[in-house]
């Protein structure tokens, strides 16, 4: 679990400061885009399912922004989806010289890396396709990272030939590895959303939808 904060060179008062919980995979970007913003963000961020269970065992942050792929419905008790901020889809990534087959991977047990299914999207959906391709437990050899930005740090740290992740993570992995997307076109695109906290006050909501358009407009 990492837990940021980013400091304004003057103190507001307590409305001011944005609670965030935050999808791991969005980290370096929500990062980046906070240099110049004038409020004080205070950013929990992990798996998008970790933080979801999180909320629902007790935690009120101002707002969540993660992946929005079968979330728990008691999630939505208290918060409520506001934007769509980001898309991307699944891809296999690989180092080998030639084109690889899913089917041929499983077969030889090569070991493919995934996120956690229970802590990430990015896990689930990755079960879901090798699922699709009748590669079941045990005929596949998985290598589980706790979510999407774990299992890039796992391919640059040479664990893994063959991995699942974002297509928008690509430009993650070091070039020296020689990684590249495979063809395959699983058609499995998600969202990142915005969910905000239904009991906010009205300057605290005002406040945390302005920093919604802010981040949408970076």
């Amino acid at each position: 679990m990492i837990i940021l904060v980013f400091n304004t060179t003057c103190k507001n008062s307590e409305k001011d400061h944005i609670n965030l919980y935050l999808a791991a995979s969005l980290l370096d970007k929500v990062e980046n885009s906070l240099e110049s913003y004038h409020r004080d963000v205070n950013i929990d961020s992990s798996g998008s399912y970790d933080l979801v269970n999180k909320i629902i065992l007790g935690a009120k942050p101002d707002l969540v922004l993660i992946a929005n792929y079968k979330l728990k419905k008691n999630f939505f008790n208290d918060y409520e989806q506001i934007d769509n901020y980001y898309s991307s889809k699944v891809i296999l990534v690989h180092n080998q010289n030639h084109e690889v087959d899913i089917n041929n991977i499983c077969e030889k047990n090569f070991e493919i890396g995934i996120a956690d299914p229970s802590r990430a999207p990015l896990g689930k959906l990755s079960s879901e396709i090798l699922i699709n391709f009748d590669c079941l437990q045990p005929k596949y050899n998985t290598k589980v990272a706790a979510n999407a930005s774990a299992l890039i740090n796992k391919i640059n740290l040479k664990y893994l030939n063959y991995a699942f992740i974002y297509e928008n993570d690509i430009n993650e992995i070091n070039k020296n590895l020689n990684f590249k997307a495979s063809e395959y076109n699983f058609q499995k695109d998600i969202n990142y959303s915005f969910f905000l906290n239904k009991d906010l006050s009205l300057d605290k909501k005002k406040n945390v939808l302005d920093f919604i358009k802010y981040l949408k407009n970076k």
